[in-house]
């Protein structure tokens, strides 16, 4: 039986050696309340430079827990660095002195961004430029390696990692346009929140078509639009014969729509659909900003005309100032335009105050219409 316990004892000495020691690059290190922090520390530290998070986070590693602090751009990030941390040392746990848990109670998320922007322009040459906000580093890789294969005379990435993007497929939607980009002559597409405009011209009318189509189809929450006109070396069918001396036709550039057309989508787009202000208040109400969206792709698919936004009070006593408080409304309508891609210098604004109301003022209902805006297109 004594034999039996020095046996069990001697077994126990050999396993409790073994765990004790780390053996890592070739050299052993003692598994103490010293030695294994200042391990795992390094391996973290290590973990968070190699993907970039060391720019907004710090890890401090107690036993074998680590605590994140700092400021994570994106919600997909803060996730990134917990994982990268958790992985540093192996596997982790208690036998083998790894980190056993991330803490990131003390990681805060930046505010995000609003309008959340995106675009891409491609130019003749082939290149193509990155700019505006991806959710997180691990979507600006992939989305800078698509570009890479779509375009592979160069890739100019100006992206910036922020937070604030519309909940569904994103990165998706994104390298969805570069698909459809790369397979235009020129053109441009551009993210605004849920919205992803593609612009630009087509080599011949089914390439024009296909993508007519993708755009129709980009799933929901998002909306694709799509602005694709034919290329002027496009292939076109043979003329009939002409005489020599006869001249050559004169091509007309590509007009965007006409004024009455303009108007036309606009009121189209306003119909039953009031931008409403809350009584003596100058903000646009969240329930107005899909109208809003809607007037924006309205406005860039107008080209160059100019818009007058007037903006009117319902004439009660709440809202005394009238004048000044429809002008600010008119205001903010232009600045929410702006932020979705249409040009300052585009928008007029005026102030009519309660001169022309269109319900009766005496009860709600009819002072909520009279807080409007009415967009005319000017010729």
């Amino acid at each position: 039986m004594a034999r039996w316990i020095v046996f069990a004892g001697f077994t126990a000495l050999l396993v409790t050696g073994y765990f004790a020691t780390i053996y890592e690059r070739g050299g052993p290190y003692w598994r103490s309340v010293v030695f294994i922090p200042a391990e795992l520390q390094k391996n973290a530290e290590a973990a968070l430079a190699r993907s970039g998070a060391n720019e907004w986070a710090q890890v401090r590693v107690e036993g074998q827990i680590a605590t994140l602090t700092g400021t994570a751009p994106t919600e997909a990030d803060r996730e990134d660095a917990k994982q990268d941390v958790r992985r540093a040392a192996g596997s982790g746990g208690p036998w083998w002195g790894g980190i056993t848990q991330v803490r990131d109670t003390q990681l805060k998320l930046a505010p995000p961004k609003k309008p959340y922007i995106w675009s891409a322009v491609r130019g003749a040459d082939r290149r193509i430029s990155l700019r505006g906000y991806v959710p997180g580093r691990r979507f600006q890789q992939r989305i800078h390696a698509e570009a890479r294969q779509l375009f592979p005379t160069g890739v100019d990435d100006q992206m910036t990692i922020a937070g604030g993007h519309p909940t569904g497929s994103w990165p998706e939607t994104a390298i969805w346009a570069l698909r459809q980009l790369s397979q235009l002559q020129s053109g441009d597409a551009r993210f605004v929140d849920a919205v992803i405009t593609l612009r630009g011209q087509a080599p011949n009318a089914e390439v024009q078509a296909a993508i007519f189509a993708a755009a129709k189809a980009v799933p929901r929450p998002y909306e694709g639009v799509a602005e694709i006109t034919l290329s002027n070396s496009a292939v076109l069918p043979d003329a009939p014969d002409e005489p020599a001396s006869a001249a050559p036709p004169v091509l007309s550039p590509v007009q965007r729509l006409a004024a009455a057309d303009c108007q036309k989508l606009i009121d189209r787009a306003m119909t039953d659909n009031t931008i409403e202000f809350a009584s003596g208040s100058s903000t646009v109400q969240m329930t107005s900003h899909g109208v809003l969206d809607r007037m924006a792709h309205t406005a860039i698919d107008c080209g160059s005309l100019r818009f007058r936004i007037t903006g009117y009070t319902d004439g009660t006593s709440v809202e005394t100032s009238a004048r000044r408080l429809s002008q600010d409304r008119a205001e903010a309508v232009a600045v929410y335009l702006t932020d979705k891609g249409v040009a300052r210098e585009r928008l007029l604004t005026v102030g009519a105050g309660s001169s022309q109301p269109v319900a009766d003022g005496s009860t709600a209902a009819g002072q909520a219409r009279n807080r409007r805006i009415e967009i005319t297109v000017l010729p």
